[in-house]
């Protein structure tokens, strides 16, 4: 095997398949990334047997072959040299890195110990813009369950059906306590489906689709596709193929309130404020903080207190309609998710004190909306 590239192409695809390996006291190779230098580019593929993402790096291939090296370490040793050339030679003491004046051996393992990657069709897929994609990543993965009671919510369920003539992914992710759906524009049509994908697999998604440089070129698209039990998602020259989790995803629309006595158009950015300051008094092991809707003042009260602490309240303006109205909330489920929504003002949305609260982006084109269920007194 015989390689030549520049340290910036190769430094990148690094970064994109090297964070998934790791130690494994059976599977040593496990934390090896795999060099395959063939059909004129340099193939860099990195798996934990859960998911494994492939990156093909532009260059000249000399002599073609394939050989495994630490990930981390020679990740970390291609960061430190300049910029510029640098070659891949594999030899009998093992694969030899030359830039400059500079001449490094790493001793590795034989590509024939590496797990063989699956080749999966791509006959039908989905495709999104990646920019879409990773904001609605970061709006769901953050409310999936930590939890392996129920492995089906360890994972955003991707539900992807027909909407007004046009095709439609919804993302949703819950953990029992609170609940985040978003719903973005995507291309493919055919009969309504849906998949859980673990978190870990979008989190390390979110992570690539971030890691592009901007001379490198941000790919616009990312294409999504599906097997019975594994998910294949391409973006530019990276691949990411991950299992699917088994299970039925609960019908979580039997939960979303369809009908309020409560309403109020707040600033967000207030809001959070306001919930940052009464955490602050919050009862230990409970993280509980109060807030009362008065449709006549037109305002909304959060406040908390401890009595080891203290107590705060902070009055917020507002547009509040409907009924006088209060919940107590988790605020760091309450936090998350005023986060995770753009624009100036939300909507917020209550029956009573034993129902969920539901939170949506008010004046913005986001279909995302975010429940909070109460902690009851």
């Amino acid at each position: 095997m015989q390689f030549a590239c520049t340290q910036e192409n190769l430094l990148q695809g690094l970064n994109m398949v090297g964070h998934i390996s790791g130690k494994n006291v059976n599977l040593p190779v496990l934390g090896n990334v795999l060099l395959k230098a063939e059909a004129g580019a340099l193939k860099l593929s990195a798996t934990n047997l859960e998911m494994a993402v492939n990156c093909t790096v532009r260059g000249k291939v000399e002599v073609e072959g394939e050989y495994s090296v630490p990930a981390k370490l020679f990740m970390d040793y291609i960061s430190l040299l300049p910029p510029g050339k640098v070659e891949l030679v594999l030899t009998e003491e093992g694969m030899e890195v030359k830039s400059g004046e500079q001449e490094t051996v790493f001793k590795g393992i034989p590509a024939n110990e590496f797990p063989l990657l699956p080749k999966l069709a791509r006959d039908h897929g989905y495709t999104m813009t990646s920019a879409d994609l990773k904001r609605t990543l970061s709006q769901v993965v953050f409310a999936v369950s930590t939890s392996q009671s129920r492995p089906e919510l360890t994972g955003v369920a991707c539900f992807f059906g027909e909407n007004a003539g046009s095709s439609t992914a919804t993302l949703v992710a819950t953990d029992s306590y609170r609940l985040a759906e978003r719903s973005l524009p995507c291309n493919g049509h055919g009969a309504a489906s849906r998949y859980i994908v673990p978190a870990r697999s979008l989190v390390e998604a979110m992570r690539i689709l971030g890691a592009y440089k901007d001379e490198l070129g941000v790919p616009e698209a990312v294409t999504l596709n599906f097997t019975e039990n594994q998910l294949v998602m391409t973006f530019g020259n990276v691949e990411l193929i991950s299992r699917l989790i088994e299970g039925s995803f609960p019908d979580y629309k039997q939960i979303i309130p369809q009908q309020f006595k409560t309403e109020a158009i707040l600033n967000r950015s207030e809001l959070q404020k306001a919930v940052r300051a009464a955490s602050l008094f919050s009862r230990q092991g409970l993280f509980d903080v109060h807030l009362s809707f008065d449709p006549d003042a037109g305002t909304c009260t959060v406040e908390s207190a401890d009595q080891g602490v203290g107590k705060t309240k902070t009055v917020l303006k507002g547009s509040v309609s409907g009924i006088q109205n209060s919940v107590t909330l988790n605020f760091r489920y309450l936090g998350d998710g005023l986060a995770a929504m753009g624009g100036e003002s939300i909507k917020v949305r209550q029956i009573d004190s034993m129902n969920p609260l539901l939170l949506s982006p008010e004046g913005s084109s986001e279909a995302y909306q975010y429940i909070v269920m109460p902690i009851r007194q």
